[in-house]
Order: C-alpha cells, then structure tokens, then sequence
C-alpha cells in the first residue's frame, strides 16, 4: 500500500511534465513555422490555409524535402526527438497510474 497523497502528486507531476512536452512542441512548431515564412515565404504562401493548419505534422513526419535549409532540418530533428520524448512520458504516466492505482485503496 501506498499512500494517496504520493498517488495523487505521482499523477499531478507526470501531468505537469507531459504538458510540458507538449507546450515545447508548439514552440517548436511555432519557430518553424516562423523561419519558413521568413526564409521561404513564396513556398508557404503558395499553400491553402486548410493545408497550413494540418502542414507541421505532414512536413515533420513525411516529406523529404526541407528546401535545401540546413536550419529546417535540425528543427525537424529536434521536433522528432520531443515527440518521441512526449511519447516515452506519456506510456511512464500510464504505468504509473495503472500500476499505483492498483497499489492504493482510494475511499
């Protein structure tokens, strides 16, 4: 047994640490989004406004082109390596929720 107090601040500091992950991925996001607007602007305008919402997310995790720009690659990288960062913090909070909800008698 556990105590509930220990549950509840386990779950609160991986809640807190996940959206973390996530506010630096829109930050990220943010910044590439800014660096191709400023140094790629004729490709960005060229696009719809319902492809620059969804367009992070096809240009981080498939398309092959980064224009030749060795700062869109190394922004691409660093997205990658948070996401999978985010993803590895997200299965840790699961199991500790599982495995310490099963430890504590909550009333």
């Amino acid at each position: 047994m556990i105590d509930p107090r220990l549950f509840w601040a386990g779950t609160i500091l991986w809640v807190v640490l996940w959206a973390v992950f996530v506010t630096r991925l829109s930050w990220l996001d943010a910044r590439l989004r800014a660096h191709l607007t400023k140094h790629h602007a004729h490709r960005w305008r060229r696009l719809p406004w319902t492809e620059r919402l969804t367009w992070s997310v096809w240009f981080v995790f498939k398309s092959q082109d980064d224009y030749g720009d060795p700062a869109i690659r190394a922004q691409r990288r660093e997205i990658l390596t948070v996401f999978f960062d985010m993803l590895l913090v997200l299965a840790g909070m699961l199991v500790w929720f599982v495995v310490s909800a099963a430890m504590v008698q909550l009333e």
